[in-house]
């Protein structure tokens, strides 16, 4: 149709649009994820006295993820687009719990050259599947204004990013008053000489910019175990839109 759709259309296309409502669900879900302030940036310098090694540890693994994407293709035909998305989000949990757990005994996550250590491999693991990460997202977004296509005979990509982006900056605003009270709570004292932050406090900047945030934004993983975009139902769609899409331009073209 080339007549706009209304604004009760639009919203109903979206309420119904089951592949936006599992991405919108695993997008809110990892949004109460709870980390402090600056996350690494403050553990970094209040608790192992250095800025610049966060920037030093990351350099190795710079090309990783460009070369990330040359994985992209090869995964693409052996895997589908639900099972990746699946993977790269526990993959990424699964190392930062590694992390927190090798940083707790003998009170490592004090020692820097082995903390820098440690997440420069965090760093270079996680950015080899940092190519998936952006294209499967982007394939996931495009395949769910495709289904509105499929199932209204329109798209409402303007209206999705509007209610995400509601959504999300709602929610960014609750959880930055949580994480205010949580580095209260803690103990935190900003702008303080570098390394005085107590015991108690330099553990918990840990846990909250590894093991914290992974934990508590683990439920986001669950409603992309449900994607239903995939296997029959997806080539189903795409036969039943090229054909569709292939009427309206000959409509459109006057051609036979």
């Amino acid at each position: 149709s080339v007549e706009r759709p209304s604004i009760k259309e639009g919203f109903r296309a979206l309420l119904t649009n089951k592949p936006v409502l599992r991405s919108l669900l695993a997008r809110v879900l990892g949004g109460f994820s709870i980390s402090a302030g600056n996350g690494q940036q403050d553990y970094f310098i209040d608790v192992l006295g250095s800025a610049t090694l966060l920037t030093a540890v990351n350099v190795p693994s710079g090309f990783v993820g460009s070369a990330s994407y040359a994985l992209v293709q090869p995964l693409r035909r052996r895997y589908s687009s639900k099972a990746l998305w699946v993977f790269e989000d526990i993959y990424t949990r699964v190392i930062w719990i590694a992390v927190f757990l090798l940083g707790l005994p003998n009170k490592n996550y004090q020692k820097r050259v082995f903390m820098g250590v440690l997440f420069g491999l965090q760093a270079f693991f996680e950015k080899a599947v940092f190519g998936v990460r952006k294209v499967i997202n982007t394939e996931l977004n495009n395949e769910a204004m495709d289904y509105c296509e499929w199932k209204n005979g329109y798209r409402v990509e303007a209206t999705t990013s509007v209610v995400i982006n509601l959504v999300t900056k709602i929610q960014e605003v609750i959880m930055r008053s949580v994480r205010l009270l949580l580095l209260n709570k803690i103990g935190y004292r900003p702008g303080i000489a570098v390394g005085t932050q107590s015991e108690r406090t330099k553990l918990w900047m840990f846990a909250l910019c590894t093991g914290v945030p992974v934990i508590t934004g683990a439920l986001a993983v669950v409603p992309k175990f449900f994607y239903p975009l995939s296997g029959a139902m997806r080539t189903q769609m795409y036969n039943e839109l090229h054909d569709r899409r292939g009427e309206t331009v000959r409509a459109m073209t006057g051609d036979e």
